[in-house]
């Protein structure tokens, strides 16, 4: 053992010389523990020089105290040490570490002797670093309610802007608006002017195209001639009549006259091999608007099989410009016949760019008549996708009541699919008006089933600002009946309402697979909320095996049904989450409504959770039940069950909050009730509530625990600064036991202070046994 003795005199050894004090010397029987650490005690307590009762004096303490420390009697607690060794150090030298050291090491071993006083000073050791605790916890508080304040304040100035910007946003659009709808009107008109105009290019091209041709056969012919001439001039006499290759002019009257199919073959390659491309395809063109359909047909065929398809596709286009709409479908007709579908196409590819809506109506119709039903289609289709909004209706309107009446009404998905939303709301309103119910119909239920969210959106929402609500609701229904992908960016794209109106509907028709999967993604994306309110809705709709296999479909997904469980304690009100956990226990799915039940309880606001356990309580909820409380309370830490009994008393459930308090404090170390105390003490912004609280448990400690346990929870209270709290439990107890309490109050505070009328106070010091390291030197001296 460490001997604190030899440390101590030798420290203060160099000091002045002091008053010489008499002390009672130490009495027999001490523990040797007591006895070493009472001789070093009394080394020091001499250097000072002044007597006990002037020590006491100054200390504040009682002298029979001190006289019982420096006895031996008692073991002293370490701030009376640390008290003594800076009274020491102030008067005479400081002391060094390793005497310090020694007198806490012969401080433990004192406790260690008197397991009272080992257990006290456990205690006191526990109580300290738990009061360090709740202050370190109490500053991180502060900290998170200052910082959470603090963003509170930025989210709070970001909202303003961000409503501040949609009203800006909004006035610019209003004021647009009318601006738009004009030059809309105004791109309409010259839209159809551009048609017009483009319709007089290609015909101009056309005739420019046959001039230049012929000016270049006039050229060539004109040459010919001034050769022939000169020939005949230096001969002197008239040669032969040969004029060469014909011109294109004659070529043409030829063609219009007599050549036949081949022989307009064979003129077509001559002027290939002599490069004249142009006279070429101005040849076959002339031909194709000059014949009859069965010879274009024939002329375009061999054409084909000769290897001169470029002069007939040029030939079509410009046929479609001068021929009937009668001669069109007949040649489509013959060319289909003879297996040139190819050519059909190029044939209802020009009429729809070519040819005024009636034209195009009739030549579907005559299609149709034709036995070509799937060009019919064709051309309705590629009209509702380019021609525009005014022309598309005066087809729909030529062609209703007919045999192509459904055809037009099929087309109309076409434009659904291809067209841009605003042309959209546009034909909409256009067949409205013009009474095409069945064309509008489709239209909508085509955009409803194959364009996107924000289309189908976009849609709706112009669909209302133009006054056609019935239509947008339509749409909005229907589009609802696609698959649970199109449902997730669905939601997304509305911030009004109809989110909402999507979730419920969800949660009455989908399947438990399919609000898995919407949960599921709604609470990956950051929407905990409408992942909860679904969930809500679906509880209160279905029965219980389909929750049952929702539930069992969501753990097996991210993030698992007990993340889902926790974000709805966050978000739902207190009542809506009361109301889930009702239905979850009803259905007798208690591993969920346990999750729910802890979450909310664990982890909201006191306030929050009060209106919780009130709602249970009102709807007999089993969790809103003594027994569970307690078997819940039983495994809280003291943070969480703190507010517990505050949450039990904002809801008056006095019956509960006292069973809660007699569970978990009946029996329990005083030292906890301390900590609980201290836990609810430093809850800011309750008021009464708090205090409610802490009465009725100090009211409980008085009915139930002993006269020693009340004494005891006195003295922590007070040691942990909490006076106020002290006071209350010492008036309910002297007001319950009156003069018992009293004693072992005073029994309590007193207990560890020596007595100067105690016998051993008087006895001498018995020679304390020499270190066995001193005695062994003293023999190898010897």
């Amino acid at each position: 053992m460490y001997d604190g003795k030899v440390c101590a005199s030798d420290e203060v050894a160099g000091s002045a010389p002091a008053r010489q004090v008499r002390l009672a010397p130490l009495k027999d029987g001490l523990a040797p523990e007591k006895r070493a650490l009472a001789e070093d005690l009394r080394r020091i307590f001499l250097v000072l020089g002044i007597g006990v009762r002037r020590y006491a004096a100054r200390r504040f303490v009682d002298a029979s105290s001190v006289t019982r420390y420096l006895n031996g009697e008692r073991v002293p607690p370490w701030d009376f040490i640390e008290g003594l060794i800076a009274h020491v150090e102030e008067a005479k030298a400081p002391l060094t570490p390793e005497v310090r050291t020694a007198l806490e090491d012969l401080h433990r071993a004192a406790l260690k002797s008197n397991p009272h006083g080992s257990e006290v000073q456990a205690l006191q050791d526990k109580l300290a670093e738990a009061d360090e605790e709740t202050r370190r916890i109490t500053t991180r508080q502060r900290a998170l309610e200052e910082a959470l304040e603090d963003r509170e304040s930025r989210l709070a100035t970001v909202r303003g802007q961000c409503r501040t910007l949609e009203t800006q946003l909004e006035e610019q659009q209003l004021a647009h608006l009318g601006e738009v709808e004009l030059w809309q009107g105004e791109y309409e008109r010259l839209q159809e002017e551009s048609g017009d105009l483009q319709e007089q290019v290609v015909y101009l091209q056309e005739a420019l195209a046959v001039t230049r041709a012929e000016l270049i056969a006039a050229e060539d012919r004109c040459h010919r001639l001034e050769t022939k001439l000169e020939t005949l001039q230096e001969l002197g006499g008239d040669g032969p009549d040969d004029e060469g290759p014909p011109s294109l002019t004659v070529m043409l009257e030829e063609a219009d006259r007599r050549y036949s199919v081949p022989q307009l073959v064979r003129a077509v390659g001559d002027l290939e091999l002599r490069t004249r491309k142009a006279m070429a395809s101005e040849l076959v063109r002339s031909a194709s608007q000059s014949r009859t359909i069965e010879e274009v047909a024939a002329l375009l065929s061999a054409l084909r099989q000769a290897g001169f398809d470029a002069h007939a596709q040029t030939a079509l286009p410009a046929m479609v410009i001068v021929r009937s709409v009668d001669d069109t479908s007949a040649l489509a007709r013959e060319l289909f016949r003879e297996g040139l579908e190819e050519y059909v196409l190029i044939l209802v590819q020009a009429s729809v760019k070519f040819h005024q809506p009636e034209d195009v109506a009739d030549l579907a119709l005559a299609l149709h008549r034709a036995g070509l039903p799937q060009h019919a289609e064709g051309l309705l289709g590629a009209a509702a996708v380019v021609r525009p909004v005014p022309d598309l209706v005066s087809v729909s309107l030529a062609l209703a009541g007919g045999e192509l009446h459904d055809a037009a009404v099929t087309a109309m998905s076409a434009a659904a699919d291809q067209r841009p939303v605003s042309d959209l709301v546009a034909l909409s309103i256009t067949l409205r008006d013009a009474w095409l119910i069945r064309h509008a119909d489709a239209l909508q239920q085509a955009v409803a089933a194959g364009r996107s969210a924000s289309c189908v959106a976009e849609f709706v929402r112009s669909l209302s600002h133009h006054g056609l609500e019935q239509d947008a609701e339509a749409v909005f229904t229907q589009t609802q009946n696609r698959g649970v992908g199109h449902l997730i960016p669905l939601v997304q794209a509305f911030r009004d309402g109809r989110a909402w109106a999507v979730l419920f509907r969800a949660a009455e028709c989908r399947s438990a697979e399919d609000i898995a999967v919407l949960i599921s993604e709604l609470y990956l994306t950051g929407r905990h909320q409408l992942a909860a309110d679904l969930l809500v809705l679906t509880v209160r709709t279905r029965a219980a095996d389909q929750i049952a296999e929702l539930l069992e479909i969501l753990d097996d997904m991210a993030p698992g049904s007990e993340a889902v469980m926790r974000a709805a304690s966050r978000v739902l009100t207190p009542a809506d989450a009361a109301e889930l956990l009702t239905w979850l226990e009803h259905y007798g799915l208690s591993e969920p409504a346990d999750a729910l039940f802890r979450c909310t309880v664990h982890d909201e606001l006191i306030g929050q959770a009060g209106i919780f356990l009130a709602v249970l309580a009102k709807a007999g909820s089993r969790y809103a039940s003594q027994d569970v409380l307690c078997r819940h309370a039983g495994g809280m830490e003291v943070t969480p069950l703190a507010s517990l009994l505050l949450a039990l008393e904002s809801a008056a459930l006095t019956g509960h909050l006292q069973a809660v308090i007699h569970d978990r404090y009946a029996e329990c170390p005083v030292l906890d009730v301390a900590l609980l105390a201290t836990r609810l003490h430093s809850t800011g912004g309750i008021g009464l509530r708090v205090e409610r609280v802490l009465k009725r448990v100090v009211s409980h400690m008085v009915r139930v625990r002993s006269l020693t346990d009340q004494a005891a929870l006195v003295g922590a209270l007070r040691s942990v600064g909490l006076a106020a709290i002290a006071d209350w439990l010492t008036a309910e107890a002297l007001s319950a036991h009156g003069r018992p309490f009293k004693d072992q109050l005073k029994q309590e505070q007193t207990k560890h202070e020596q007595k100067v009328t105690s016998r051993t106070f008087w006895l001498p010091d018995r020679p304390r046994p020499r270190p066995r390291a001193a005695r062994d030197s003293d023999d190898s001296r010897r």
